[in-house]
């Protein structure tokens, strides 16, 4: 029994450091170095061809932590040879190896001299053999611990040296094996680590459309449909082919790249676009990885050839008796939108028969497809208005209307007369009445009213047609407060149109004032029309207060 006790310390003592390197063991191996790569170590020792294990064992090569797994050269005909091969790895999972873009060795450890490099082969599982291509690592320090590394550096190659269920296999020699060298010193390799990284790509590309934008309209039998796409990064394998799709995704078309490869920008070329409506446009890339965009919803594009047309106009055509302040529109019979930069001050115009330009705010109401055309400023009174929508005006597709569109209605006729002021001999308004004051008829045979003196009425006229105005008196000048009354004949009062030369006696009838009657009065503003007026007296009449209504009449003329 007393034996057996230092053979149990000693299992004691051989188990704990074992229970700790598994430990370690578990941690420190990495099954992703980063995003989209994958380490793999060996899991079991190498075959030696030439050369043999020294010390140590796979478990000092999974992890760089100064525990080595010592090699050593063999001679053969008076050169030192190493050549093994590490059959057994961890198997690589994370992707299928048509998703593989590279695999790169990596070596840590120290040499005994520097008199060797060292260089690996990978196993072709599509050809069943060892690959013919050498890769060199380069030459390790004498003193612990340097770093080698290498890579395939071809993604097509790579993937033959996985199997389809994720096996691999790696020869690894000196220069002597893998280039015929002869050197003849015999190398001892103290390997730290020893893994492989296998870099892959399970991300999909992703595309984008830069033409057209969703709901786009085009007027085109042909549209070039343009966009972006890329692979993401950290490990991108590239965009292989961009498709797009014009029914929505049930047939793919193969797009053009900006350059030979080169999928950044792309461009299809839709030629002979089967008919009018609405087409949902869609865009999927896929890698050389063979990571296949999952399209997106896409975006619209309206395919209309149809122009628009005028269905209807306010005021209407022909249309008379129209309010001076109406608001002019057009209405159109459109399938989609119209393109509201096309209506404008110079597509939307509106004249008056003098072929005077109308300024005013053109907006659009997109509900009812209605331009509309307000004027700054009243129209004129019994005017012939001419609107025009012309074939600059278009819908977002670009279609024109055919021709320019013209019609024409006239306002309202109107006649106004108002009176405008009176005034009296002393200078001050009348307030609608002409007093000649104070008169004497003793100091002379008649006294003129008319003249320099302020007796006058103004009246304003406002017609849209012929018109001519009409005086009369309502009676002879009486003053009705006298018994019997008094009585002066109206012919001596007398009128004459400011400006004019021939004093024209009030009666009792109709006179007309104007011969030939005018046309129509300025607008908007109309016409100012002045009497001056004048009462003749001699020494028979009679002092009193006098007055008489006097009415004028404005008429249309035919």
């Amino acid at each position: 029994m007393k034996s057996m006790r230092p053979r149990a310390s000693l299992r004691r003592l051989i188990l704990l450091p074992a229970a700790l390197l598994l430990v370690l063991y578990a941690f420190l191996i990495p099954q992703a170095g980063s995003a989209d790569s994958a380490y793999k170590v060996p899991t079991r020792n190498p075959n030696f061809d030439r050369g043999s294990r020294v010390s140590g064992n796979f478990r000092n090569v999974q992890t760089a932590d100064n525990t080595y797994m010592r090699v050593r050269e063999r001679q053969v005909g008076g050169v030192w040879y190493l050549d093994m091969s590490w059959n057994g790895w961890q198997v690589f999972s994370e992707a299928s190896r048509d998703k593989l873009l590279d695999i790169g060795i990596e070596l840590e450890g120290y040499q005994q001299n520097l008199g060797d490099s060292w260089y690996v082969q990978f196993y072709n599982y599509d050809t069943g053999a060892w690959d013919t291509s050498w890769y060199l690592l380069g030459t390790l320090p004498t003193t612990p611990d340097g770093n080698l590394q290498v890579t395939v550096g071809d993604a097509a190659r790579a993937r033959t040296f996985v199997s389809s269920a994720g096996e691999f296999r790696l020869r690894f020699a000196d220069s002597n094996t893998a280039t015929g060298g002869t050197d003849g010193s015999r190398t001892d390799l103290y390997i730290d680590l020893l893994r492989a990284s296998f870099v892959y790509d399970i991300q999909a590309p992703v595309s984008a459309m830069t033409a057209p934008l969703d709901l786009e309209q085009t007027n085109a039998t042909a549209y070039v449909v343009r966009g972006t796409s890329s692979d993401p990064a950290p490990d991108s394998s590239g965009v292989a082919l961009v498709e797009v799709s014009v029914d929505g995704g049930t047939v793919w078309n193969p797009t053009t790249p900006a350059a030979p490869g080169d999928y950044s920008t792309w461009s299809y070329n839709w030629s002979g676009i089967p008919a009018q409506g609405t087409y949902t446009i869609r865009s999927r890339a896929r890698d050389n990885a063979g990571n296949q965009e999952v399209p997106g919803p896409g975006v619209r594009l309206i395919v209309d050839w149809t122009a628009p047309q005028v269905t209807g106009t306010v005021p209407g055509s022909g249309e008379i008796n129209v309010n001076v302040g109406t608001v002019v529109s057009v209405t159109f019979l459109e399938a989609n939108a119209m393109d509201t930069g096309t209506i404008n001050a110079s597509t939307f115009t509106l004249v008056d028969e003098e072929g005077t330009p109308v300024t005013g705010v053109i907006s659009y109401d997109p509900a009812t497809k209605t331009a509309l055309f307000d004027p700054a400023s009243d129209l004129f009174y019994g005017y012939v208005y001419t609107a025009t929508a012309t074939s600059g005006i278009s819908d977002r597709a670009g279609n024109h209307l055919a021709s320019d569109y013209a019609w024409s209605f006239k306002t309202a006729d109107i006649l106004s007369l108002s009176l405008s002021d009176t005034y009296n001999h002393d200078g001050t308004p009348g307030g609608g009445a002409v007093n000649f004051g104070s008169m004497n008829p003793n100091e002379s045979p008649y006294i003129v009213g008319g003249g320099t003196p302020p007796y006058a009425v103004n009246l304003r006229v406002l017609s849209s047609t012929r018109w001519n105005l009409l005086v009369r008196a309502g009676s002879d000048l009486a003053d009705n407060t006298a018994i019997p009354p008094l009585v002066i004949p109206i012919a001596q009062l007398q009128w004459m149109l400011t400006g004019g030369s021939t004093w024209t006696p009030f009666t009792l009838v109709d006179t007309e004032v104007f011969q030939p009657a005018p046309q129509r009065t300025p607008q908007p503003g109309g016409r100012d029309v002045t009497f001056d007026l004048r009462l003749d007296l001699d020494w028979e009449d009679e002092p009193g207060n006098y007055s008489s209504n006097i009415t004028f009449i404005l008429l249309e003329q035919p």
